[in-house]
């Protein structure tokens, strides 16, 4: 086994490239909120029928993708991050001493976790909410297939939960990646 090390470059690279997920991250929050929460109040506003009601769903086609791309953001630092943190020692002190000196002392970090990591699955139910006030108001016979529409928010929103959880514990991806970085230095 040989003594595997990193350049300043590439060290460099891949700092800035987690900069840049972080940013992406964020701004795709922002925007989603601020996106998903002005259509949503528009179409609060709106007088609904059952057929108008079906824009409540619209925001669906922004929080499906953005979503994906926020837990790709996520698994891709952790990525980074687990090499780094097997590659550039000396230069990732502070993520070594993450492995004994946790975040998770506050009393309710879970359920903060939880809540940081699933903000699109909250759109998402705020979402399902306002087509479900909006569609049920509007139905004055109900027939099998209004009932059956009551099923594609709760698809969708399952969908969203789904991608979102699918990143969820940092600390597994981390786990995950670093043993398989540890295995790339043992083959190498």
């Amino acid at each position: 086994m040989r003594e595997i090390q990193i350049t300043d470059k590439e060290y460099d690279k891949l700092i800035k490239r987690l900069e840049f997920f972080d940013t992406m991250r964020n701004n795709l929050l922002t925007f989603s909120f601020t996106s998903v929460l002005a259509v949503l109040g528009v179409a609060l506003a709106m007088d609904m029928n059952s057929i108008s009601a079906w824009i409540c769903l619209i925001p669906f086609l922004l929080i499906i993708p953005f979503t994906a791309r926020i837990s790709y953001y996520r698994l891709a630092s952790a990525h980074i991050t687990s090499f780094l943190k097997s590659f550039g020692k000396l230069d990732m002190q502070f993520e070594l001493g993450t492995n004994i000196v946790r975040e998770g002392i506050c009393k309710h970090y879970k359920l903060i976790a939880w809540l940081i990591n699933h903000e699109m699955v909250l759109l998402s139910i705020a979402t399902s909410l306002t087509f479900y006030l909006a569609y049920i108001l509007s139905i004055s016979e109900w027939k099998l297939y209004n009932y059956i529409s009551l099923l594609i928010p709760v698809i969708l929103t399952a969908l969203v939960f789904i991608i979102a959880d699918s990143t969820y514990s940092y600390k597994k991806l981390m786990d995950d990646y670093s043993a398989k970085w540890e295995q790339y230095i043992h083959e190498n």
